[in-house]
């Protein structure tokens, strides 16, 4: 998942930046899918490795070709930070909740990243923030805590492990606050794809460590659809999404694109109904209805 982090240079939308975001939307929204699949096959940690490890060097050879200036070395500490947070912590959080929360919960939980940008922007960055926001963070929170407890707290002590994995993914939100806070002053200097490459590499660095861990990796085990859905990561989801995205972010304005982030979670429960079996309860839908209220209320 991505947010609108660069101003639009016009706010005119045209059909073919809607459907732009619409797909983008849809390649995140599968990713809660093929992560929870190929988790039966690779270990969360050299998942989000090899995910990156492809996604890096496709943006790379993309850099090159397009003959972009790499970041300066003054400022390798900072997209070091972007790498850390925006994707070593990320995807290392939510490839390990997956692991035990379902792909409609977790959509639901990640898509509270404006909740906690709005937070620590008010901490750090000294923004104002509203009675409206207010209220918004305190609506999405008690929805997501519907989201974790199905609406009661005896589902705690019935199944631990999906509310630790509940747990992950919501961090994931405040990761993705760290990061969108310190890119800020990497997208005033360099263009995003210069960005977006530069924290690519530096976080598939920092995972390398993570994935070394899990080593040795039983790679007879991962069958074709399990390559072709790291593939599918690599390429579509992490490198070809988030170019999509910051493209289209310089035509369009910033609240037009970010309206398509509320469709994470729902385009998300269709497809793990779909794939994966999963048929969320009126807990689950009554309380993603209350974070994505209460997000889009904090966000504004």
């Amino acid at each position: 998942m991505s947010l609108p982090l660069p101003d639009p240079k016009t706010s005119t939308t045209s059909i073919k930046d809607h459907l732009a975001l619409l797909l983008t939307t849809t390649i995140w929204a599968s990713t809660f899918i093929n992560i929870k699949n190929v988790l039966m096959q690779v270990p969360p940690n050299t998942l989000a490795f090899l995910r990156f490890l492809v996604a890096g060097l496709v943006l790379g050879f993309y850099l090159l070709g397009r003959r972009q200036p790499f970041v300066k070395r003054q400022d390798w500490p900072l997209v070091a930070l972007t790498g850390l947070t925006g994707v070593t912590l990320y995807n290392f959080l939510q490839n390990q909740g997956l692991k035990s929360a379902g792909a409609t919960d977790a959509a639901i939980l990640a898509a509270m990243a404006p909740v906690f940008i709005a937070l620590l922007a008010w901490l750090f960055l000294g923004e104002k923030v509203s009675r409206r926001q207010v209220g918004g963070i305190i609506m999405a929170f008690c929805g997501s805590a519907q989201v974790a407890t199905k609406g009661s707290l005896d589902g705690l002590a019935l199944n631990p492990a999906r509310l630790y994995g509940d747990l992950l993914v919501l961090l994931t939100g405040l990761s993705w606050a760290v990061y969108s806070i310190s890119l800020k002053r990497l997208l005033n200097r360099y263009q995003p794809v210069t960005v977006l490459t530069s924290s690519t590499i530096a976080g598939t660095i920092f995972l390398f460590p993570l994935a070394l861990l899990e080593f040795p990796v039983n790679w007879s085990a991962i069958n074709l659809s399990g390559w072709l859905s790291i593939l599918y990561l690599g390429l579509l989801a992490s490198a070809l999404a988030y170019l999509i995205w910051n493209t289209v972010l310089t035509r369009v304005a910033a609240v037009t694109a970010g309206v398509y982030l509320y469709l994470l979670p729902v385009i998300a429960a269709v497809m793990a109904a779909v794939f994966l079996g999963e048929t969320p309860g009126l807990y689950t839908i009554a309380g993603g209805i209350i974070v994505l209220l209460g997000t889009y209320l904090a966000g504004k």
